[in-house]
């Protein structure tokens, strides 16, 4: 019963990070600026969020990406998600809040890491696009293709 307690939790408050993230789709410029705050709070927090810090970098230059019109191979229902999970992230009042030393990021960590599992092909695809962006092959001619 607690398991499904906590589970009940945490779904409720990501379904509420999702609700906003629908609304903040329309407002690119405020989304701009949450993504900035997901870095400095995931800079500042490096040592609690360490085991999803390569994935939460992953999941914010995707979502900055998409929002410079940059890559747009992905659905509108896995960009909510994905700003979901970066609203969560920055909630400091989420399931755990995190001002409880230690235990404060355990549902921050539990939450990126169940979207990245979740969206585990569309993060993958992203991170080919942007390989073969920052390493074009080359071609017979001595140009590059990207």
């Amino acid at each position: 019963m607690a398991r499904t307690n906590k589970r009940s939790v945490w779904n409720g408050f990501f379904k509420t990070m999702v609700a906003s993230a629908r609304r903040l789709i329309e407002h690119p410029e405020q989304l701009r600026q949450i993504v900035d705050d997901a870095f400095i709070k995931m800079r500042k927090h490096s040592d609690a969020i360490r085991e999803i810090a390569a994935d939460l970098q992953i999941i914010l230059r995707l979502i900055k990406v998409w929002l410079a019109g940059g890559y747009k191979d992905i659905s509108t229902k896995s960009i909510v998600i994905l700003i979901g999970a970066i609203l969560y992230f920055l909630n400091p009042f989420d399931a755990i809040p995190d001002a409880i030393p230690v235990l404060g990021y355990v549902d921050d960590v539990a939450v990126v890491g169940w979207i990245v599992k979740t969206l585990k092909d569309e993060i993958e695809k992203f991170r080919v696009w942007e390989s073969a962006r920052a390493n074009p092959r080359p071609t017979a001619h001595g140009s590059s293709i990207s």
